[in-house]
């Protein structure tokens, strides 16, 4: 996956309609990328940019859970369409994606895998975040980005109250092997307190570039994780976890045993992670719906490596894996890549 092309300290600009850019000043614009609303305005926006980086807009929304009962999570339709969109930006030279969170977790990823699939592009993703650090579906923003900095993404920008982001970049920072960016007004700037962690800003007024740079805090090249490297974060959908190789992991959980009653009866019995067996494609649908129950960590074993890509597809979170059932290195460093997966 190629880098995020941007530089430390930096604006990127979104052009939210073809239109607004009429309204550049491209000689004195001192934005350092350009993102636009499709692929049919990359060229234009190439043309003017003078060699500086632009990247097409994703909207991460369109999931439809009517239209996809019974079908994989995230579901091949709702990859398919972003797939295309990716497909057309590819074909028109864009240099990166920028993703916005605007439904869930499960359309944001599925965006990601879409770009990852068939592309080497660099990904920035967008997480509106509220008083609570939590996303618009109610997911944890370190969870989020937990998620993301292992499946591809080689940035975030958080948006919102200047006071909401400034409290989640102070939560971030320590666990991002990303870039993070914020978007918020350039006044707001200077009352916001934990910044030296920020590396690019956002915003989508044109108005805003030379003021966000005049009243930006100056910020390291790039930000140094300040976690304790022996513990991993590995979220469970909208859940943060953190564990360490010695974590203690369940027996296989059968999942065509009564899976959600098994779940229920598991929270009183301690083990810091469950192990699900995946045996069967019906398995990965039982995955998929009941996700939502799962409370900790999740180590998932089985013996078909196809079957594995199928949960790790479907599973909205960072999945462990024990060595249960041997995979071929290569295949490993795929999952690990391209899914996240962690080994112990």
């Amino acid at each position: 996956m190629e880098p995020v092309p941007l530089c430390s300290g930096e604006v990127i600009l979104t052009l939210e309609t073809p239109a607004q850019m009429m309204s550049v000043d491209w000689k004195h614009c001192r934005a350092s990328s350009f993102v636009v609303p499709d692929a049919m305005s990359i060229a234009a926006v190439r043309s003017h940019a003078g060699g500086r980086p632009v990247g097409m807009l994703i909207n991460a929304d369109g999931w439809n859970p009517e239209e996809d009962i019974g079908a994989e999570w995230p579901s091949e339709r709702l990859i398919g369409r972003f797939r295309n969109m990716v497909s057309r930006a590819t074909h028109a030279r864009a240099e990166f994606i920028y993703i916005r969170m605007r439904q869930n977790l499960h359309a944001l990823r599925a965006a990601v895998l879409a770009v990852t699939d068939q592309s080497g592009l660099g990904i920035i993703v967008s997480l509106p975040v509220d008083e609570d650090g939590r996303t618009p579906d109610g997911s944890s923003a370190l969870a989020v980005m937990g998620i993301m900095q292992r499946i591809g993404v080689a940035g975030v920008i958080l948006s919102g109250e200047a006071a909401d982001v400034d409290d989640a970049i102070a939560e971030l920072a320590p666990y991002a092997n990303v870039a993070l960016g914020v978007s918020v007004e350039p006044q707001e700037l200077t009352q916001m307190q934990h910044l030296e962690s920020v590396e690019f800003y956002h915003t989508s007024d044109l108005q805003a570039v030379d003021k966000i740079l005049q009243r930006a805090p100056e910020s390291s090249s790039r930000n140094e994780p300040e976690a304790d490297e022996d513990y991993i974060l590995a979220p469970v959908g909208s859940h943060t976890h953190f564990v360490d190789a010695t974590i203690d992991i369940s027996d296989p959980i059968d999942m065509e045993d009564h899976f959600g009653e098994k779940l229920l009866e598991l929270e009183d019995q301690w083990s810091g992670a469950w192990k699900l067996e995946i045996s069967t494609p019906y398995d990965v649908q039982l995955l998929a719906e009941n996700q939502y129950m799962l409370e900790r960590p999740v180590c998932l074993e089985a013996e078909n490596p196809e079957l594995l890509e199928q949960a790790l597809r479907v599973f909205d979170g960072i999945a462990l894996y024990d060595g249960t059932w041997e995979l071929d290195e290569d295949i490993f460093d795929y999952f690990r890549q391209h899914y996240g997966l962690v080994a112990l």
